[in-house]
């Protein structure tokens, strides 16, 4: 195998804020403008920039890295798994917007190879913006693949009235060699017991749901557990968001997308000696490959707003 580099990432789960009393507690709406975001969930592929009317709208960020196997710190774009900005989104002149996403150019450079050259684009679209409205740029696929291409997927962001005593959630299947799968997830009313109830079923990859109104304590926090099921079928898919102990909180009123990432198999890049791993990374020393091709599936989650 080649020489290669990690880009070590977090999940990035927005702070979720509380709510007054019988309140919905909304971060204020753009009366100006279009609302940008972006989001990073192409396996194997470095830290990105994104571009909206060829101004860089993501900010540079600080990431270690290891580079040769020497613990170094680069500033480099948002990693995999990260979303930009992490709140809300970034306001942009509206009408017809040129989006672009870049691969980013790590300071200092690496001397070891990466999947995307630095600076090369990752493709770029036009799309008809409005006042107001609010758009989601998702960098998609696998390199070099042609059945599931690198590509940005460019949704609008449709927000539902808000009601007392729900949250609302859709559900993103970025699962590049996956199929179809159902949104399942597990809450505990005040003074109840855990209800499952199904969310979304047979999302195919590259789709997104609608946002769909989930039960919430009114006038507080949640907990969810989310899983991933193979569609039509009780068959867990991927690690579950939340457990019982730490569960994943929601705050009525609040907006949120919760992402099927990572492979549901080994991917070969073509053109390398490189295979991104549908497994978890082993433990080092028994491995010193990068992290950053390790993707096992599961779910991650960011607040829209």
């Amino acid at each position: 195998m080649k020489k290669t580099i990690y880009i070590a990432f977090g999940l990035l789960l927005a702070t979720v804020a509380g709510c007054k009393k019988n309140s919905i507690n909304q971060i204020s709406d753009m009366v100006s403008g279009a609302q940008i975001k972006f989001i990073h969930v192409a396996p194997g592929v470095p830290a990105l920039n994104g571009f909206a009317n060829n101004t860089k709208l993501s900010l540079t960020q600080s990431v270690s890295v290891t580079d040769n196997g020497i613990p170094i710190s680069i500033a480099t774009g948002y990693t995999y798994l990260g979303v930009f900005p992490a709140s809300n989104y970034s306001s942009v002149a509206s009408g017809s917007t040129a989006i672009r996403v870049d691969a980013a150019t790590p300071i200092p450079a690496l001397k070891s190879a990466q999947i995307v050259a630095p600076a090369a684009s990752l493709g770029s679209v036009t799309q008809a913006t409005v006042d107001g409205g609010a758009y989601s740029v998702f960098t998609i696929g696998l390199p070099g693949s042609t059945t599931a291409p690198l590509t940005n997927k460019v949704v609008e962001d449709k927000f539902p009235a808000a009601a007392k005593g729900k949250a609302y959630i859709r559900f993103a299947n970025m699962v590049p060699n996956g199929g179809a799968y159902d949104l399942v997830g597990t809450y505990t009313p005040t003074g109840g017991t855990a209800v499952t109830a199904t969310i979304s079923t047979g999302t195919t990859y590259t789709n997104l749901t609608d946002f769909i109104a989930v039960d919430v304590n009114a006038i507080s926090t949640t907990g969810y557990i989310f899983q991933m099921k193979l569609g039509g079928t009780a068959t867990n898919f991927g690690t579950a968001l939340g457990t019982s102990t730490t569960p994943t909180q929601l705050t009525p009123g609040r907006y949120y997308t919760v992402i099927g990432r990572g492979l549901a198999a080994d991917y070969p890049v073509p053109g390398t000696s490189i295979i991104l791993r549908s497994t978890a990374r082993p433990t080092v020393p028994a491995s010193t490959l990068p992290e950053i091709y390790f993707n096992a599936a599961g779910l991650t989650l960011y607040t829209n707003k």
